[in-house]
């Protein structure tokens, strides 16, 4: 609401400046040239009857711009916020776990980890299951059959998630799945 208000005072005094440098202009440069013949003959490039010839400053010309502008801004301000309003914010709620019968179990959480991944992600992640949760990323390199370069991209993703820790270990990386995740693992994916 206060940017509206902003927008609007902003073309309301532009204008208001913008009519004040003209009517100033039309009194001080045209009040002793015989005012409105005084502009007729300005417009046509011919003198006045004393003989001289008058021109309009070229600084009126850079204010007018200059307020006329200063419109422009306000009006699309203007504009926009009515058209886009602020949606005020409010925090989202948050479900409270009451009972721990709610809470998901173990075995689900790498199931559902499986699921929502991408499939060279679950490529990695299954070649850390394998060999119970820590590899060298050389190694996923090799057994997953992806490159370097796309292993190092899905290990650096999975790190920003939380999902697994890289430590670098020689010239390679040794990866690892997270604690709260090593644990979940069903004995099925630990075999080969």
């Amino acid at each position: 609401m206060k940017r509206t208000w902003l927008f609007t005072a902003l073309i309301v005094l532009s204008l208001a400046a913008f009519l004040v440098t003209v009517i100033w202009y039309l009194s001080d440069y045209q009040s002793g040239k015989e005012s409105l013949s005084g502009m007729m003959a300005q417009m046509m490039g011919s003198q006045n009857s004393a003989g001289m010839t008058y021109q309009m400053p070229s600084y009126v010309w850079y204010l007018a711009a200059a307020f006329i502008g200063l419109t422009v801004v306000g009006v699309v301000g203007l504009v926009y916020f009515v058209t886009y309003p602020e949606i005020p914010g409010k925090p989202l709620p948050v479900p409270a776990v009451e009972t721990v019968s709610e809470l998901p179990e173990p075995a689900h959480n790498w199931d559902f980890l499986l699921r929502t991944s991408k499939p060279d992600e679950r490529k990695v992640l299954e070649v850390l299951a394998a060999h119970d949760g820590k590899y060298l990323q050389k190694f996923i390199v090799k057994e997953t059959g992806l490159s370097k370069l796309k292993t190092h991209r899905i290990v650096s993703r999975l790190a920003e998630r939380g999902i697994v820790t890289a430590v670098s270990s020689g010239n390679t990386n040794e990866v690892s799945l997270s604690p709260w995740l090593q644990q979940d693992i069903p004995v099925k994916s630990k075999t080969v």
